[in-house]
């Protein structure tokens, strides 16, 4: 299968597929200069580590690690039970293999929910987390998270230029047609839909996170798009009490300000991520 890199490719990066729990996961690596500090970008239902494109050239300072999670982008798509358990299992194993310790994860929506439960499960693992628009709070599936999984079953340039256009919730922003033609690729590889719907029942499943929120115990970052109707922003509300949580509602954005607003968002990153 050729892979296609994208758009921001650079000399210090790579591309890699890695054995995790007997399948092929593929993640993407970039090695900052001098750096001390690795950074984890965990991307959310139905994504890839491509969706991170516009965020990757902004970091180059730190190591930067990008996974494809199990059934999703370019890693192996099993006929197995996508469950949260299956995820963290996974990323255990990765983390292990590549013998990552300590990093800083930016987890985004399903990605940000995976990052909960994890840490929540290894207290001690996590330098700090950062919570993008995080799944786990939702009662039930918003008419914009319907349409942008009825786009992953039924991928149509039409579809999907619509879905992503109605996650961004701006009438003037742009898809990337590069963005739309990958997305549509991938939904078309062997079990990529099942892999889909699978991980979408987990999410649904996993109902008691909201009560354990306030067991995350180390320095966390939430940041929210104040035009989110993918994953309201209204959400926000439930990480506003916790003592070691900050957050955070980016202007103008939908449920991906490090897509719409890469350098607004890294900028804000960057200080937590920098700050002692």
């Amino acid at each position: 299968m050729s892979l296609v890199f994208n758009h921001h490719n650079s000399e210090d990066s790579k591309m890699e597929f890695i054995e995790i729990l007997g399948y092929n996961l593929r993640y993407l690596q970039f090695s900052g200069i001098r750096s001390t500090k690795t950074i984890v970008l965990l991307h959310g239902l139905g994504a890839s580590a491509e969706r991170w494109s516009e965020l990757w050239p902004l970091m180059k300072k730190y190591n930067v690690i990008i996974p494809d999670l199990i059934g999703f982008g370019y890693s192996e798509k099993p006929l197995v039970e996508y469950t949260v358990d299956f995820f963290i299992k996974s990323l255990e194993q990765f983390f292990e293999k590549l013998n990552i310790r300590n990093p800083i994860i930016v987890g985004s929506s399903f990605g940000g929910q995976l990052v909960i439960e994890y840490s929540l499960k290894h207290k001690d693992f996590f330098d700090r987390i950062i919570l993008v628009s995080p799944a786990g709070t939702l009662e039930r599936p918003t008419f914009v998270l319907s349409q942008y999984i009825f786009s992953g079953l039924y991928p149509t340039v039409e579809n999907v230029e619509s879905a992503f256009k109605r996650m961004a919730n701006n009438e003037n922003y742009k898809v990337d047609p590069y963005t739309v033609k990958d997305f549509i690729n991938r939904m078309k590889l062997p079990n990529a839909k099942y892999a889909l719907i699978s991980t979408l029942l987990a999410m649904r499943r996993d109902q008691s996170l909201q009560k354990r929120l306030v067991e995350i115990s180390i320095p966390a970052l939430v940041i929210w798009g104040s035009d989110d109707t993918t994953i309201p922003v209204e959400n926000i509300e439930y990480f506003k009490q916790i003592p070691m949580v900050e957050t955070l509602v980016m202007e103008g954005c939908g449920h991906t300000p490090y897509v719409e607003k890469p350098k607004e968002f890294f900028r804000i990153i960057e200080k937590f991520i920098d700050s002692e």
